[in-house]
């Protein structure tokens, strides 16, 4: 077939329908009202008792009173202000860790943290300044028990040759 003609035919199927599609909605009949519905609300029971107690473990306490008059408006006779809650105690979680070493080039302490990621031990490096400059310590854990962290150490010399680990508390 030629060109014009299969677009011809596609146009004119396009616009059939179009027409199967849009000739219905306008030629179609009016909406049918729907019924109005109605809802009956029932009355409440009446041996339910409307008021609001306090719960036995609320105490009620008054901050202020206050009067109230046409002439002098609002004004408070007797305020108190309650003090601060008493801080409790936290006690802090105590972490350990191996410092396996300390270096003052980023570059060396970032190529022995790749070193004992690829063995399979979990570490980060932990940056300070002091006199001397920036210090980058290279650090296997954190474990909460100082007996997993001294045979973690033990381990780390054995397996890795990192004889000068030492085990810190941690922060």
């Amino acid at each position: 077939m030629e060109q014009p003609l299969k677009q011809r035919l596609i146009g004119a199927i396009i616009l059939v329908s179009l027409a199967i599609i849009f000739v219905p909605m306008l030629i179609g009949q009016k909406p049918v009202k729907s019924d109005i519905v109605s809802i009956e609300i029932p009355e409440p029971p009446e041996h339910l008792n409307p008021r609001i107690f306090a719960l036995p473990e609320q105490k009620a306490k008054t901050f202020a009173e206050v009067s109230i008059s046409k002439k002098g408006g609002v004004s408070t006779i007797k305020t108190t202000i309650p003090g601060p809650p008493k801080a409790k105690a936290v006690e802090a979680i105590t972490a350990w860790v191996v410092q396996v070493g300390s270096f003052s080039d980023q570059k060396n302490a970032d190529a022995l943290s790749a070193k004992l990621k690829k063995a399979g031990f979990t570490n980060f490096i932990e940056d300070s300044s002091g006199k001397q400059g920036e210090t980058y310590r290279v650090r296997v854990g954190p474990e909460l028990n100082k007996e997993k962290a001294d045979e973690m150490k033990m381990a780390l010399q054995k397996e890795q040759k990192l004889s000068n680990a030492i085990v810190v508390e941690y922060p």
